[in-house]
């Protein structure tokens, strides 16, 4: 058992360790991983905020969506960009639309105009909130929340079950031109897509009012009206 014993034994050649080192050699192996898991999120945070942007209106307005997502349709007045990999047979998307402000009009009624148009046009729609926020330097915006069922698999000629969409209007008004950012995905993944939607918000500096932390004030109009 003479090798055992060696083993064990401190080696005649090396002076044990200090007090002090082992704690030494615990603390570089502490800020050895933090710096991993810090380098680790800072990747997370790059690949969630890596983004690419779309030109309207002859480079009046520049808005933001996510890298990964798929440009589908894009022209001057607007785009619609979508999230192929999704789990649902509704992909997450952005839709983007501008027209020109009419004389005398004003964002209320553009918005009031606009919910009438999505009541004509989606089944079931529901209009659940509309809030006034602001947008780049301050500039007045309307944020709508409302829900309605797609049938996506029925453009496919194939059989499936409906799917309740959650969405989310930004409707603003820039340089003469009335915007609406359409934020919309299936609503068992609106959370997950929190973080592909803020891409889009943070592009246009979307906040509440003066930055005061107070709630949004509710803007009055539409109250929702279901197409069978």
């Amino acid at each position: 058992m003479l090798w055992v014993d060696r083993l064990i034994k401190p080696s005649p050649t090396n002076a044990p360790p200090s007090p002090g080192e082992p704690v030494r050699n615990d603390l570089a192996v502490a800020t050895t991983v933090l710096f991993a898991l810090i380098l680790a999120l800072g990747v997370r945070n790059q690949v969630y905020n890596a983004a690419q942007y779309a030109t309207l209106n002859d480079g009046r307005m520049r808005i933001a969506y996510p890298d990964r997502w798929v440009l589908r349709e894009q022209d001057d007045s607007g785009f619609t960009a979508v999230l192929l990999a999704g789990s649902s047979a509704y992909a997450t998307r952005v839709e983007v639309s501008s027209r020109l402000l009419r004389e005398g009009e004003t964002l209320e009624q553009a918005r009031f105009e606009r919910s009438l148009q999505l009541a004509s046009e989606l089944t079931a729609y529901r209009e659940l909130e509309s809030v006034a926020m602001q947008v780049f330097d301050g500039a007045p915006a309307i944020v709508t929340t409302y829900g309605f069922v797609a049938d996506p698999m029925s453009e496919l000629g194939a059989i499936d079950l409906p799917v309740v969409v959650e969405a989310q209007d930004i409707q603003f008004v820039d340089d003469g031109w009335v915007y609406v950012i359409s934020l919309r995905a299936d609503a068992t993944l609106w959370e997950s897509a929190a973080h592909s939607f803020a891409v889009v918000r943070n592009s246009i500096r979307l906040r509440t009012p003066d930055d005061t932390g107070s709630a949004p004030e509710a803007v009055r109009g539409f109250e929702g009206v279901a197409r069978p």
